[in-house]
């Protein structure tokens, strides 16, 4: 849920450690100053975390979340909501929502939060149902799009500069955010797919995240989702923001970083297990990724204690 700041209020920058007694947990907050204020929340808790928060005004927002999936429940209805990895919802929080952000124990949490003044969200995009009516109001939720991880991986890195290069960098890379999603939410909307279509494709997803080392071809992949190539090939880049063998490239390099960061593996063994038989492609990839080698990302790890 989005923690409580406002895009109105002056612009401010800060990171801060919170509930160290309990894992490895910090908010970051930095207001851009044009009507749009960004949160995140990173970390790690040793125990699982019961976190209350209650709503004083109504706002607007974005909100991403690239870590483990997430399970909110509103207070005040007793209605729960789920959110998965990777995915993105736009939505309004209503004043006097009491919600309860539930966080499992050693699992990876990395949300971030755009407030957006209400005025400038009603001139940027225009929404007509709601999927969760009540206190806390879901307009749109879908799988994030390729540019929104990258951008939000980017924001990530920008605690690499100090004084106004961060603050300048950081509003450059919100803005471009918010541009990407309602540019991605004009142009990608499911319209015309139908609802057996979305499954189908949610379905391809599914298959091709449990075969990462080894994708079916895309014939063979349409016939498992009993959906034509073509519908499946120009459905996934409409729904999911990249091609089939894009989200593979994608998995494929998360999934070894993962790796590297958290288990005694070799770059080679990291490369084999995702499917790359040449250790130079994987590398070049996953640089032009993260913007560093896998053996220097070997090198620096840490692990959450």
């Amino acid at each position: 849920m989005p923690e409580l700041f406002s895009a109105q209020s002056p612009r401010t920058f800060g990171q801060t450690a919170l509930l160290q007694a309990y894992g490895n947990v910090t908010l970051t907050h930095f207001n851009t100053g044009n009507g749009i204020a960004y949160g995140a929340f990173e970390g790690m808790f040793h125990e699982e975390m019961h976190l209350q928060s209650l709503e004083m005004k109504e706002q607007s927002f974005l909100y991403f979340n690239l870590g483990d999936d997430l399970c909110f429940k509103s207070i005040n209805d007793k209605k729960a909501f789920s959110m998965r990895q990777n995915s993105m919802i736009q939505g309004t929080i209503h004043e006097g929502l009491h919600s309860l952000g539930i966080y499992e124990k050693q699992k990876r949490y990395s949300c971030h939060t755009l407030i957006v003044d209400k005025a400038l969200l009603d001139s940027l995009h225009t929404y007509e149902t709601s999927l969760t009516p009540g206190y806390f109001q879901i307009n749109t939720y879908q799988n994030m799009a390729q540019n929104q991880r990258v951008l939000l991986e980017h924001i990530l890195k920008q605690k690499e500069l100090l004084g106004p290069l961060q603050e300048l960098y950081l509003e450059s890379k919100l803005l471009e955010l918010v541009y990407q999603t309602f540019h991605n939410t004009s142009v990608h909307v499911c319209t015309k797919l139908c609802q057996d279509d979305c499954k189908s494709l949610h379905k391809a997803e599914q298959i091709l995240l449990g075969n990462l080392s080894n994708p079916p071809s895309l014939k063979a992949l349409s016939h498992q989702c009993a959906i034509n190539e073509f519908k499946l090939k120009q459905g996934f880049k409409e729904l999911f923001g990249t091609t089939v063998y894009g989200l593979v490239h994608i998995k494929r390099l998360e999934k070894a970083k993962e790796l590297l960061e958290k288990q005694e593996i070799s770059v080679q063994e990291a490369a084999l297990h995702v499917g790359y038989k040449s250790l130079s492609h994987f590398s070049k990839a996953f640089k032009e990724r993260y913007g560093i080698f896998p053996s220097e990302l070997k090198k620096e790890r840490k692990y959450y204690r």
